[in-house]
């Protein structure tokens, strides 16, 4: 009986030994990768409004060209028929 209470408690100790391990080496861990973390975060910062912002610009100049064309795509049949029934009264 004394043996077994006595590898019960051995078991509780390396369990709590092995818990307190875990826990010294995440926070080693842990620790380690903060820096790049933090340098992750830096030059995600600083790099996303630098691309972000010519890339909105760029957008926003490429709407204003494409809009006139947009709005004028259902005429673009129209303007086909008319083309070619100019054409073709032009060459007779």
């Amino acid at each position: 009986m004394e043996l077994l209470i006595g590898l019960m408690i051995f078991v509780v100790l390396a369990w709590i030994v092995l818990k307190l391990f875990a826990v010294v080496f995440h926070v080693g861990i842990f620790v380690l990768t903060l820096p790049f973390k933090l340098l992750g975060l830096l030059l995600a910062l600083l790099l996303t409004p630098l691309i972000l912002l010519p890339l909105g610009l760029l957008g926003g100049i490429v709407s204003l060209i494409a809009l006139p064309l947009v709005v004028l795509a259902p005429i673009v049949p129209l303007l086909l028929i008319g083309l070619g029934l100019w054409i073709i009264l032009k060459n007779n």
